[in-house]
């Protein structure tokens, strides 16, 4: 029998869910069943986690996609106190058990989780998520014509310069501490004070990140936002300015420029040519 013989048969069908959250290069593996799961090698854990019903149609792109589970879970805490730096992309999979020998899987949502709520006294985590099709269809924002760069640091499509260069990475440094949101990161002596501003820190074990928004030169490194939880190992990738002068000395990328250098700052038409 096909998935929608089963699906659609009064007494045949025998459901099993799967749900699949991304974080960064950390992988969680769930299914709302009573036992443990394998499919194609990969063996889902049981857990408390139920889902809303799913919409179909262009008129329904935008449709909001709730996946409730008990806050205590590890998902549930990335979103406790502190948001993740990276996007969560949660992907819910669909099968009949009695579907043999090879049961056809079909993934009924797959999208990123834009907002987290807590209910029944905080004891369960609700994780709203949009299609990854939502995003078809939305205005992207142009260029914006002023001198600082437009680009995002790294993006391969348009900066260009590569965060794997040894030279704009520092890789596999210990965390010596964490106070608030200050991050005291051993091995950094060599670099010059300011050198990570503007740049980021991955916590390796996960893959999340945080954004540096200052670094004194002797390894506290000033994030926009703690981690949840101090990471062991990190690496820390070279900041800048958006100004043309640190794109040139510092990653040699002037032919990616995305601003406008040299645009004169003074308007004849407000204080007259002289």
């Amino acid at each position: 029998m096909t998935f929608n013989a089963f699906e659609t048969s009064a007494e045949a069908g025998q459901p099993v869910e799967l749900f699949h959250f991304q974080i960064g290069s950390t992988n969680y593996y769930y299914t709302s069943a009573e036992d443990e799961v394998t499919v194609a090698a990969q063996l889902y854990s049981p857990k408390a986690i139920s889902r809303a019903d799913t919409a179909d149609g262009p008129a329904n792109r935008d449709h909001d996609f709730n996946v409730e589970l008990p806050t205590s879970d590890a998902v549930a805490q990335f979103f406790t106190g502190v948001l993740p730096g990276k996007r969560v992309r949660c992907t819910v999979s669909r099968f009949h058990r009695n579907d043999l020998p090879t049961p056809e899987v079909v993934v009924v949502f797959d999208g990123y989780v834009y907002s987290a709520r807590f209910k029944d006294r905080l004891k369960i985590c609700v994780l709203t998520a949009r299609p990854v099709l939502s995003s078809v269809g939305r205005t992207c924002p142009a260029r914006t014509y002023q001198g600082p760069c437009n680009h995002v640091l790294y993006d391969p499509a348009t900066c260009k310069v590569d965060d794997s260069n040894p030279a704009f990475r520092a890789s596999a440094k210990g965390v010596s501490a964490q106070v608030g949101n200050v991050l005291t990161v051993s091995g950094l002596g060599a670099y010059a004070p300011g050198w990570f501003t503007g740049g980021y820190v991955e916590a390796i074990a996960i893959g999340d990140f945080r954004m540096v928004l200052d670094d004194d030169g002797a390894g506290n490194l000033t994030l926009l936002l703690p981690f949840s939880v101090q990471p062991a190992t990190v690496n820390v990738f070279a900041g800048c300015a958006h100004d043309i002068a640190v794109c040139k000395s510092k990653f040699n990328n002037v032919i990616n420029y995305g601003g406008f250098a040299f645009v004169p700052t003074k308007n004849p038409f407000e204080s007259g040519i002289t």
